[in-house]
Parts: structure tokens; C-alpha cells; sequence
């Protein structure tokens, strides 16, 4: 025994002079919470020990404690257990390996050695975004949905921030935008969303979610780590479509004429959500623009279709522009406008009747027929005077009432005329009546001649239009049959827009042709003359 106490210090520096152990922690790269791990010691670089008598003994330590130890002639790992890692297992873990050598029933270290490894526990949330991509319409309500789930419960004293950026700008409060607060849907879920009431066309460009998952208090080991997802949005801005019709585009400035009904309708293509909102204004003679606000009814204010109603009351002549403007509500940038024109006139005689005719029908009855351009102010009446001249006095015949609808024009109208005396020459004129006065029209078949049976005088019509002097020859051949057979002829000559037709000569020349006796008389007009020729 005295001898080995005397060798041990010769023992202990030749083992000493053998190799240094190197303890070693194979570890994952990557930790996640909730799952299972291994932490594993491995003493290498033992070459050297090998058939001495010595033990191994290994010992991890963790941020507070011993969390494994073990002592083996043989074993050169020890290993602890995280089931599963949480984040109070985050810190620094240290493996101690020291060699010892058996001597006198005693061990005695002779090398030892130290490694250490940290344990950071990161927070890996996953976020997910709705939509993932979109195009929206302005004047929508729309809804954006971050949410971020974890790959297990998350542990107490554990905070989840999520935040909303659009063109890296962060999202806030405002008038039309709701930022909700991030809001715990599950034990490993939270969302967050953003409401548009509603979305504007400068809300368009790339958003995107970040989520940050950390420990209420901060800790070294525990790593918050930021994950983001994106999209871009498009926000559209719909048409819409605006008509503004009315009853009428005329009307007279007295009482039943100077009512209108106008009807704006509007219409617009997408998810818009809101209402219209319908807008009236007047502007009158050119000067002026006035809001219009009595008389409006709006029936019907939600897309995809609104209408609104105005009924009016015109008391002056003039011209008077209405326009109908139509925007979404929330969405002023939606908007579409029409307008129509209504023309009152006022006080003011009857337009002359145009192209008076009159027609046989029998021996002692005549058709007379006229047009009426259009309806100056107030309804009118017609009736056709009569004269036999020399005579200057005439007869009236009865009345024959006009059309109340102010917006027709070229309204034909017929009178017929009985119990003319035969074989007599008439001259008709139709005369125009309202509340203002009268007008006439130019005389016509200023010799037309009603005769008492088939030995006496009968008048015949014949027109000959000019437009075409080829059938002039046909014209005349009738002619003379008429004349053969009948006393007179009325020769109706209506000019076609022919300029190199004279129609004196034509009159002339018929005159000449059949050396008879001419009667004529013209109408005044530059359309239509009528030749009465008689033996």
C-alpha cells in the first residue's frame, strides 16, 4: 500500500497526459413548442482510455438544477428528456464529462471537460389570409380575414400580436375602415380582420399580415419570430348607368300642358351595397343652376336598381334643362348623370294650317283636308270657311276639334262640306282657332265647280307631278279625254324639286295646245298650283 500511495502521482500525470474528453450535444437545429425532444451528452475522443481502469461520469445541467447524471466504467452518453418542450424549458444546458481512475478502491478525476448548448425556443405561428387574392367593387362592404393558427396550444403567459399593413403602411382606424383587435378563435387560432364600409378605389395595393407569437415576459431563450402573409387587392369602380326620361319634351305654359312626370332611373353593374342617392337640378334659359327638391319621390334607392320620380309644374315660357345625378352612398368616386330638355311656350295664335285640298264627293258635297304642324298653345279647333264669289261673305262649317296631346306634329285632319249648290264656284279656307285668336289658311280651289248631273259641268282632279316631264305627254292625252267628256278640268301641278320646270309655261302651253278658255288661279304656295281649264 505504501508503495501505490507512493506511484499514484506517477499514475495520475501518465493519465493525465492521455486524451482530453470531448462531450458533445447532437441537437436539432430547429426547436419547436409541443414537440418531443432528446438532449443527448456524448463523451468522444476516448482513444487513449481504452483497457485502463477508469470511469466515465457525465452530468447535464440545466438553467436551474441538475437534470441527469450517471457514472459508468462503460456508458459514455447520458440523455434527458423534454415531453414535449415547453417554454419554461428555454436556457443554457451544460454537459460536464470527467474521467476517473480506480485506485485503492477509490476513483480520482483526471480529466474532465465542458460543453454547453441553448435551448431558444421560437414562436412559429402560420398565418393565413382571406381572401388570397381579390378584386372588389367600390361601393362594397368587403372583409379581410388574417388568421393565425399554431401548431399546438399555445402556453400561458403567451402573447399574439397581428397586425394589418397595405403597401407597408400599418392599418388603422378611420372613418370607413374597422381594424378589429386580435381576437383568440380556438386554442391555437387567433384572427384579426378589417372591414371596408366601403371599399374605396385608393383601397386597392398588396396586403399583407404579419404575426409575432412571444412570451408576456421577455426572455432570452424564447424567441419571437415574425411570419407574414400576402395578397393584392383591385378595388373596380362600377358604371352606373343614369336615364332621365319625360312625359313630354313640349309643353305650354297654362294648366293641364305644364304638368310633367320625369323619371330618373339608375342602374350599376357589381357587388355594390350601398344605396343611391339621387340628386335634381334645373337650369332655365341657359343661366342659372338650381338644386330641385319639391315634387321628388325616390321609390326605389338599391342597387342593382333605383328610380327616382319628379313631378313638375312649368308656369313661364322657356327652355328648361333638368339633369339627374346619381352617386353611391359612402362612394361619391360611383357616379353617372343625365339630363332632358323641355321646351314651354307660351301665349301665342295658331299656327297656319298647311296643305289645304278639297275633293268632289258627290254633286253637292266636298272634302276638304288640311295639316296641322303642330299645336301652338292651347288646344285648338278648325272649321273651314266657304264662298261662292263674286260673293264675299261665306259660311262657316262646324267645328272640328284638335288634338290635346301637344307633342304630335303633321296631324292630318278632314271636313266635308254637304248641301253645296251645283254648278257653283266655291272658295274654302280653314281657319285655326285657340284661346288667343285665329289664323287662316291660304285659299284653295278657288274655282272649283259642283255640277247637277251628268249633262252639266263635272269638275275632275288631275295631278301631274313635274318631277317626271316624260309623263307630261300622258297628262295632257287625259286631259283631253276629261275635256271631251266634261266641261272642266282641274289641273293639279305639284313642282318635285325640279328647278328647270316653268310652271307658267306649262299652263300656257296647255292653254294654247287646246285653244280653250283658262281660268286659273294659284295657290300660295311654291309646292302646288292648281289650273282650272274650261270650254
Amino acid at each position: 500500500m505504501p508503495t501505490l500511495l507512493l506511484l499514484l502521482p506517477v499514475l495520475l500525470l501518465a493519465v493525465s497526459l492521455a486524451d482530453v474528453p470531448d462531450p458533445k450535444f447532437p441537437t436539432p437545429n430547429l426547436w419547436t413548442l409541443g414537440v418531443n425532444y432528446s438532449l443527448t451528452c456524448v463523451l468522444s475522443n476516448l482513444q487513449s482510455y481504452a483497457g485502463s481502469d477508469v470511469v466515465f461520469r457525465l452530468e447535464i445541467r440545466g438553467p436551474d438544477s441538475i437534470l441527469r447524471a450517471s457514472q459508468s466504467s462503460t456508458s459514455t452518453n447520458i440523455s434527458c428528456y423534454f415531453s414535449p418542450l415547453v417554454v419554461s424549458d428555454g436556457g443554457n444546458y451544460t454537459c460536464n464529462g470527467t474521467v476517473f481512475v480506480k485506485m485503492d478502491n477509490s476513483t480520482h478525476p483526471i480529466n474532465s471537460a465542458t460543453t454547453t448548448i441553448t435551448v431558444g425556443i421560437p414562436f412559429a405561428p402560420i398565418p393565413e389570409i382571406y381572401p388570397v387574392t381579390g378584386i372588389s367593387y367600390a361601393g362594397s362592404r368587403l372583409l379581410l380575414n388574417c388568421t393565425c393558427t399554431a401548431t399546438d396550444a399555445l402556453p400561458n403567459q403567451t402573447m399574439v400580436d397581428m397586425s394589418w399593413y397595405r403597401d407597408n403602411t400599418l392599418l388603422l382606424n378611420s372613418s370607413y375602415l374597422l381594424v378589429s383587435p386580435t381576437t383568440p378563435v380556438s386554442p391555437i387560432s387567433y384572427v384579426k380582420r378589417v372591414w371596408f364600409s366601403p371599399a374605396i378605389k385608393q383601397d386597392s395595393g398588396v396586403y399583407s399580415c404579419n404575426v409575432t407569437i412571444r412570451p408576456m415576459v421577455p426572455s432570452t431563450y424564447v424567441h419571437s419570430q415574425v411570419q407574414s402573409a400576402s395578397f393584392k387587392l383591385t378595388i373596380t369602380v362600377p358604371m352606373v348607368g343614369v336615364s332621365l326620361q319625360s312625359s313630354s319634351q313640349q309643353a305650354l305654359a297654362i294648366l293641364p300642358y305644364n304638368e310633367l312626370h320625369l323619371m330618373c332611373s339608375a342602374t350599376v353593374v357589381g357587388a355594390v351595397t350601398y344605396p343611391f342617392i339621387f340628386s335634381w337640378n334645373l337650369v332655365v334659359n341657359g343661366s342659372g343652376q338650381v338644386a330641385v327638391t319639391d315634387g321628388i319621390n325616390t321609390t326605389d334607392s338599391f342597387p342593382p336598381v333605383g328610380f327616382s320620380l319628379a313631378q313638375v309644374t312649368l308656369t313661364s315660357p322657356g327652355v328648361y334643362v333638368y339633369s339627374c345625378s346619381v352617386t353611391i352612398s359612402e362612394a361619391s368616386e360611383i357616379s353617372g348623370t343625365s339630363q332632358t330638355t323641355i321646351t314651354v311656350s307660351g301665349p301665342s295664335l295658331p299656327l297656319s294650317p298647311t296643305n289645304p285640298q278639297a275633293l268632289e264627293v258627290n254633286s253637292s258635297s266636298v272634302s276638304v283636308t288640311w295639316t296641322v304642324t303642330k299645336v301652338a298653345f292651347t288646344p285648338e279647333v278648325y272649321r273651314v270657311r266657304f264662298w261662292s264669289p263674286p260673293n264675299t261673305s261665306y259660311a262657316t262649317s262646324d267645328e272640328v276639334n284638335g288634338t290635346h296631346d301637344i307633342s304630335v306634329e303633321d296631324m292630318q285632319y278632314t271636313i266635308l262640306l254637304t248641301s253645296l249648290t251645283a254648278n257653283t264656284h266655291y272658295v274654302f279656307q280653314v281657319e285655326a282657332i285657340n284661346t288667343i285668336g285665329s289664323t287662316l289658311s291660304a285659299t284653295f280651289m278657288s274655282t272649283i265647280a259642283i255640277s247637277d248631273g251628268p249633262e252639266s259641268t263635272s269638275v275632275v282632279v288631275v295631278t301631274i307631278s313635274t318631277a317626271f316631264p316624260a309623263l307630261l305627254a300622258i297628262a295632257i292625252l287625259i286631259i283631253v279625254i276629261i275635256i271631251v267628256r266634261n266641261r272642266c278640268a282641274i289641273i293639279q301641278v305639284t313642282v318635285l324639286q325640279r328647278e328647270d320646270f316653268d310652271m307658267k309655261d306649262s299652263e300656257l302651253y296647255i292653254s294654247q295646245k287646246f285653244k280653250m278658255t283658262e281660268n286659273k288661279s294659284y295657290e300660295d304656295t311654291t309646292l302646288k298650283r292648281n289650273i282650272a281649264i274650261c270650254k
